[in-house]
């Protein structure tokens, strides 16, 4: 039970979020190869694939068919939503310019310090 809620799950996500949608138009678009195939007995799938799917971007007598193909077009099934709240509380005066002081602090360098420590990083293991 566990593993088919999960492949719905998965199954619902990949199709509402990505362009997995698409392979539910597999059956149109064999759909349209028969109707092609019954106009020219010649017709392969391959010379149906590239006829549809190569950059001749020429339009036929069919082409609302053909641009319900699957991968033919992308209908925007991905929308992105960004939401953003932003809280004014009753104080929050809006008219007044913001003006940012800007500190200073004071860097020493002190190039004196050693460490005996680092100086024996290089030293063999010393057992207990």
């Amino acid at each position: 039970m566990k593993k088919l809620i999960s492949i719905l799950l998965i199954s619902s996500f990949l199709i509402s979020s990505t362009e997995f949608y698409q392979i539910l138009k597999v059956p149109f678009l064999l759909e349209h190869f028969k109707e092609h195939k019954s106009l020219n007995e010649g017709t392969t799938f391959w010379s149906f694939l590239s006829m549809h799917y190569s950059n001749n971007d020429i339009k036929y007598a069919d082409y609302d068919k053909d641009m319900r193909l699957p991968f033919k077009s992308s209908e925007g099934s991905l929308h992105l939503l960004s939401i953003s709240f932003i809280h004014y509380s009753s104080t929050t005066k809006l008219h007044k310019p913001f003006a940012k002081t800007l500190k200073t602090y004071k860097v020493f360098n002190d190039h004196k310090f050693q460490s005996t420590y680092l100086s024996n990083i290089w030293q063999p293991p010393k057992s207990c």
